[in-house]
This record gives structure tokens, C-alpha cells and sequence, in this order.
């Protein structure tokens, strides 16, 4: 799996697949291997592209966080890649980091597609605060081990869902105690939902029944995207490309592949 230096820190990336460049972003705590129900299917449409963002799988926790660094950070990638423009799928913290290329560069992000994310993750309710400090505490005190177990478990809580249980405790149990509170905070600290109407992508946002976001902010983040479509999954929660995976797969190229 190939690695290259970024402002001195070593970014790790895989790549698979021909044809139009997808850039493919994980969320927290997460990592590229996250999108195993993903880049079988789609990299024989496209070029895909899946970083580790600072800290997590291979890459140098010695980077920046802030979601905009990071979203810096991923087109530098792209400039050493040779990949002037590229579609850009972003899950929970990574759709955050989307979204933040496409206001920085939007001549280089040609369509937009944000899964279970976003405008805005400070903690300004009492259940995100809850929600915050919970997770901070677990993480501080225990470490991930602990909070990788009880993440697995609420995004895949059925009795058929032990393999993808299994698979995202092994996951995210990889990750480090210092990169996930540092990448939490800097999450804490982001909020475009004032610049919404700046990001110029056609944009398809894909959200949960049982998301951590309840659907009305879903539907305000959608509201705030000149042109922007939404797609509900009944039943699913916060794994979506993984728990509906087929259905995602399917309905990602289609909208990416629309106006080919």
C-alpha cells in the first residue's frame, strides 16, 4: 500500500481501479479499509482513491486535524497523484472533510456525495454535548479498545450484522487513544452551515433512519446545497455504505455517472 510525504508527514492511501477519479474518505476513527464494501464495486467505474486521514490506519499522526487542514492536506494528495479533478464521497467526519475541499477548491471537486454527516459538529444541543463528552471520557479513561466495541455494536446491532460487528470493532480497535481525541476536538471546532451555499458540486447527500443526526438537521444541510439531493435508508444507521451496501453502491454511480 503506497505511501508519500505531505509537508514532511507520510500520507498512506490505496488506490484501485480505472476511469474517472473518486476520492473516497473515512470517518473518525475509521480508516481507507472501511470502504471494503465499496471499492470492489465501484473501482470498475472509477479511479478510486481511499486516504487514511492524519492518524488513522498508516499515516503520520504528526499532521494537522483541522477538518479544513485535512481537506488541504487530501489535494495536495490529489496534486501529487496527477488528478486535477475528482468526485469526492465523504462518511461521517470524512464528509465534513468533502465538504470542506469542495469550498476550498471547487474547480476541482466535480460532484459531492456526503453520507451520514454534516454542516456543523459542535456541540451546541445537550445531546451532542452528551454525546461529546461521553465519548471523550470512555476514550480518556479506557481507551478505543472499549469504545470500538460499543460503536460496532450500535451501528450494527442485529443478530445477522456479527460479521460487519466484528469487522468494524477489529477497525476501529487499531486506532490510537491520542490521534482519536485530537481528532474529535478538531471535529468539535467545525461548522460551515453559513457557507452552504458556496459549495458549487452537484451534491447527493445519503442519510440513516437511525443516524446520530436526526433527519430535519439532514434536511436543513440539504436545504443550505444550491441543487442538493437527499436519499433516506429506512432501517439503516450510521454504517450505511456497509449495512445497505448494494443499494449505496448502486446509487452512488448512478448519480455520479448521470450527466457522464
Amino acid at each position: 500500500m503506497p505511501t508519500i510525504s505531505i509537508d514532511g508527514c507520510r500520507c498512506h492511501y490505496t488506490e484501485a481501479g480505472s476511469g474517472p477519479a473518486l476520492l473516497l474518505i473515512h470517518g473518525l476513527g475509521a480508516s481507507q479499509a472501511d470502504w471494503f464494501t465499496q471499492v470492489p464495486t465501484l473501482s470498475a467505474q472509477f479511479r478510486c482513491i481511499a486516504p487514511d486521514l492524519v492518524g488513522h490506519g498508516g499515516s503520520d499522526p504528526n499532521g494537522e486535524y483541522g477538518i479544513f487542514a485535512q481537506a488541504r492536506r487530501l489535494l495536495r494528495l490529489l496534486d501529487v497523484l496527477g488528478v486535477d479533478q475528482c468526485n469526492v464521497l465523504g462518511h461521517s467526519m470524512g464528509g465534513a472533510v468533502a465538504q470542506s475541499m469542495a469550498l476550498l477548491a471547487p474547480e476541482r471537486v466535480r460532484a459531492l456525495v456526503i453520507c451520514n454527516s454534516t454542516a456543523g459538529f459542535r456541540p451546541v444541543t445537550p445531546k451532542k454535548m452528551l454525546e461529546a463528552v461521553a465519548r471523550i471520557g470512555l476514550v480518556g479513561v479506557l481507551g478505543v479498545q472499549p469504545l470500538a466495541s460499543l460503536i460496532a455494536f450500535r451501528l450494527f446491532p442485529h443478530d445477522d450484522q456479527q460479521d460487519l460487528r466484528k469487522t468494524m470493532r477489529d477497525h476501529f480497535a487499531q486506532g490510537s487513544r491520542p490521534v482519536y481525541l485530537r481528532s474529535l476536538m478538531a471535529l468539535g471546532r467545525w461548522s460551515i452551515w453559513g457557507r452552504l451555499p458556496r459549495i458549487q458540486a452537484r451534491t447527493l447527500v445519503v442519510a440513516a433512519e437511525h443516524d446520530y443526526f436526526p433527519l430535519h438537521e439532514t434536511q436543513r444541510m440539504v436545504a443550505g446545497i444550491p441543487g442538493a439531493r437527499l436519499k433516506v435508508f429506512d432501517g439503516s444507521r450510521h454504517g450505511t455504505p456497509m449495512d445497505r451496501a448494494d443499494a449505496f453502491n448502486a446509487l452512488v454511480i448512478d448519480f455520479l455517472t448521470a450527466d457522464a
